[in-house]
C-alpha cells in the first residue's frame, strides 16, 4: 500500500476529525464492556471481571504499538508470507506520523490509532467466556499473546494488503470477521479448554443490573463510532448509513428480546433489554 508524504493538501480534515472521534467512541466501548460483564457476574467477582476488560486497554494498546499494527497492515509485497502476516515496517509505529495512509486522506498514525481500538475490544470480548474461571495474571498473558498471534494475522488476512481472505474477494466493513468471529470463536475455545466454573449456584443472577444497563448503553453509544468510523470518511454517505443502521438494528433487537421475554417468561427485564440491544 503506497503511503505518500504527509502534506496539508493530502489530509482530509473532515475524515481525520471523524475517525479520531470514532476511535474515542470505540475505546469507550471497552469500558462499557467491563460494566456490562461486571454486572452479570456474582458480586464477589465484579471488580475482577471489570478489570479483565480494562486490562486490555493497556496490554493490547502496547502490543499493537510494538508489533500488532505492523503485522496486521504491513505489506510484504508479493512475498509468499505476505498473504499470512505483515512485516516490521511499522513496529513501534515507526514511519506513521508523517505518512498518509494510502488514499484515505488520513495520516497513518490516525488510522493506526483507530484500528488499535478494534484490537482492544476484540481482546476484551473473550473475557466473557473466562470470568470466574481464570486467574487475572494468566488471563493477562493470554491477552497479550492472543492479540499478537491470533488477532494481528487474522486482521492481515481480511484487511491487510495481500491478505488471503481479502484476495478471495471477502468484504468486512466493520469487523464482523476480524473482531466478532475471531473473539467469539476464541472465547468458545478458551472456555472449553478452561472448563466449567468450580462452584456454580443454582441461580446466579446479575449482581448489578444498573451496571448492565450502563454497559449496554455505552456499547450502543460506542458502536456508532465502531460502525460509522469504519467508513473512514464523511463525504459519501456511507458513515451516515452505518450510523443509522446501528440505531435501527439495536432498537429492533432490544424490542424483539423484550417481546420474547414477555412471551416466554411472562415478564420483560432491564437486563434483557441491554442484552438485546447488544445482540
Amino acid at each position: 500500500m503506497a503511503n505518500p508524504a504527509l502534506t496539508e493538501d493530502a489530509v482530509n480534515t473532515g475524515a481525520v476529525a471523524w475517525v479520531l472521534t470514532s476511535a474515542a467512541l470505540v475505546f469507550l466501548m471497552t469500558a462499557g464492556l467491563g460494566f456490562f460483564y461486571g454486572g452479570l457476574v456474582r458480586d464477589t467477582n465484579v471488580i475482577n471481571t471489570m478489570m479483565m476488560s480494562v486490562a486490555s486497554m493497556a496490554i493490547v494498546c502496547l502490543t499493537w504499538v510494538v508489533f500488532g499494527f505492523s503485522w496486521a497492515f504491513g505489506d510484504n509485497g508479493g512475498a509468499a508470507i505476505g498473504n499470512i502476516v505483515g512485516n516490521f515496517d511499522y513496529s513501534l509505529w515507526m514511519n506513521l506520523d508523517m505518512k498518509m495512509w494510502g488514499d484515505s486522506g488520513l495520516p497513518g498514525l490516525c488510522f493506526a490509532a483507530f484500528q488499535m481500538t478494534f484490537a482492544i475490544i476484540a481482546s476484551a470480548i473473550i473475557s466473557g467466556s473466562l470470568v470466574e474461571r481464570m486467574r487475572f495474571s494468566a488471563y493477562s498473558i493470554m491477552l497479550a499473546l492472543w492479540s499478537l498471534l491470533i488477532y494481528a494475522p487474522l486482521c492481515h488476512w481480511v484487511w491487510g494488503p495481500g491478505g488471503w481472505i481479502a484476495e478471495m474477494g471477502a468484504l468486512d466493513f466493520a469487523g464482523g470477521t476480524v473482531v466478532h468471529i475471531s473473539s467469539g470463536v476464541s472465547g468458545l475455545v478458551a472456555g472449553a479448554i478452561v472448563g466449567p466454573r468450580r462452584h456454580v449456584e443454582k441461580e446466579l443472577g446479575p449482581a448489578n443490573a444498573p451496571f448492565v444497563i450502563l454497559g449496554g448503553s455505552l456499547l450502543w453509544f460506542g458502536w456508532l463510532g465502531f460502525n460509522g468510523g469504519s467508513a473512514l470518511s464523511v463525504s459519501d454517505g456511507v458513515a451516515a448509513r452505518a450510523v443509522a443502521t446501528t440505531f435501527v438494528a439495536a432498537a429492533s433487537s432490544m424490542l424483539t428480546w423484550l417481546m420474547l421475554e414477555r412471551l416466554l417468561k411472562g415478564k420483560a427485564s432491564s437486563v434483557g433489554a441491554s442484552v438485546g440491544a447488544v445482540a
